[in-house]
């Protein structure tokens, strides 16, 4: 065991203190002692009786002596405020400043790789007092790409992070706030979303999102991409439902770990939609019936068909903004997967009884609804509306678009309800609406309602 030494302290171990304390008792020994050798002497003489009395006076003194010598250490202990001897003093508590509120930031920097250049980064950061919550070193082919989560004082601005970093040398940076489940580890964040995939709880574009930051993705339908393939900021990737889907990076390069990420995911996806069919959702129209929302491919061209065959010629011209039916190829190019999304709602029947579209080209998309006659005004047109903005969202759209004819009162209410704004005319007898998911009040307005479509449509949908 180890023992604490007393300030003051000699090298032999045995403090200054303690050799005060045992001065008294040394005395009083050899006081003894002399007594007793005095003692001998006297019974040797026959001198005993007077001895005695001898003793017993010098031991009262003695007794005085003592007395009088521990009463004035304990007075002179309590007087300098120290502890009585054996009792250690305990701790005095020290109220703490309460930790300044913090806010969590990812941070990537291209930096070169040779010696010092790790330690000028975080010297800089640690000047914004900052705390490193975890750091990953992607190797690329000239240099390393850093990737830190750091929690930093929640005054400090995007600018100043970047300034800082740029100082210690590096490049190409990007800075974002992020959130707390960022702290798992890249293993644990790739497996939650693999199990939400496979859960049908996120889809593919999002779980890439979650898994390699602030990245662009547009999807498009190509014949002759035949490979997934890396390209520096941008990488290609095969969607399993056909066409291409291409991911950028505005600031950094994908690392080879982050491109093998990205396509298992995809390959994930694929295999999941193969194995459990598309993800589905069951919910209650207004007169009580049960409807079923699901996404649409190619294999429901025949449903899609018949909904259209039903449909009066009236609801197809408001729809399309031309007389007659769409022809099978058009049918066929609103299921394409790569070219927009598509959702329908089944009849309890199996019957298609509406279908919505969500086109986009980059960073814009246009919403299109179509609901059979016998099915209006039971909010299935809503929840198709709400399912298909949730998308937009998750694709990272800034807006949704939707172009209606003068008289389509129901199609403006069901746009309004949902924030959209009338943003002028095309063409004469047209509207043109947007709806910009860049707004927090628009985004919360559309989890809401696809949160609310576990409900009845008539709790969730006015129109």
């Amino acid at each position: 065991m180890s023992g604490f030494r007393e300030l003051g302290s000699e090298p032999g171990g045995r403090s200054d203190g303690s050799a005060r304390a045992l001065a008294p008792q040394a005395a009083i020994a050899g006081v003894v002692s002399l007594a007793g050798a005095t003692q001998l002497v006297l019974l040797g003489t026959g001198l005993a009786r007077s001895g005695a009395l001898a003793f017993l006076a010098v031991g009262g003194a003695l007794l005085a002596s003592v007395l009088l010598h521990v009463t004035g250490r304990a007075v002179r202990g309590s007087s300098s405020g120290r502890s009585a001897p054996g009792r250690p003093e305990e701790p005095t508590a020290v109220p703490l400043e309460s930790a300044p509120e913090r806010e969590l930031w990812r941070v990537r920097a291209s930096v070169d790789d040779t010696p010092g250049n790790l330690a000028a980064l975080t010297e800089q950061l640690a000047l914004l007092d900052a705390d490193i919550r975890t750091m990953q070193v992607h190797p690329v082919a000239d240099a390393a790409v850093d990737e830190l989560l750091v929690h930093l004082p929640a005054g400090t601005g995007h600018d100043e992070l970047v300034t800082a970093v740029a100082r210690a040398g590096a490049g190409r940076i990007t800075a974002e706030r992020t959130d707390p489940h960022e702290l798992d580890d890249v293993p644990t964040r790739a497996l939650r979303l693999a199990g939400d995939l496979v859960e049908g709880a996120a889809e593919p574009t999002r779980a890439l999102r979650a898994l390699l930051g602030e990245v662009s993705l547009r999807r498009a339908q190509s014949s002759t991409a035949e490979a997934d393939e890396l390209d520096g900021p941008t990488m290609r990737l095969l969607h399993p439902s056909g066409g291409v889907l291409t991911l950028h990076r505005t600031a950094g390069e994908f690392t080879p770990a982050e491109f093998a990420r990205a396509r298992s995911m995809l390959r994930l996806a694929g295999s999941c939609g193969q194995r459990l069919g598309q993800p589905a959702n069951e919910l209650t129209a207004r007169d009580g019936s049960r409807v079923t929302l699901r996404p649409a491919d190619h294999s429901d061209l025949a449903l899609v068909r018949a909904l259209h065959e039903h449909c009066s010629g009236a609801a197809r011209h408001r729809r399309y903004f031309a007389a007659g039916t769409p022809t099978e190829h058009q049918l066929d190019l609103l299921l394409t997967p790569a070219l927009g999304r598509c959702a329908v709602a089944l009849s309890e029947r199996g019957e298609i009884v509406a279908m919505g579209n969500l086109g986009y080209d980059g960073d814009d998309g246009e919403l299109a609804l179509l609901v059979r006659d016998d099915w209006q005004g039971l909010g299935v047109g809503s929840a198709l509306r709400d399912e298909l903005i949730g998308h937009a969202a998750e694709l990272g759209l800034n807006t949704v678009g939707a172009l209606t004819q003068l008289d389509n009162a129901a199609m403006v209410r069901t746009l309004r309800s949902a924030g959209f704004r009338h943003a002028g005319a095309g063409e004469p007898g047209e509207w043109s609406w947007v709806l910009d998911l860049r707004n927090g009040a628009a985004c919360s307005r559309v989890h809401a309602g696809r949160a609310g479509s576990r409900r009845t449509l008539a709790e969730t949908s006015p129109h």
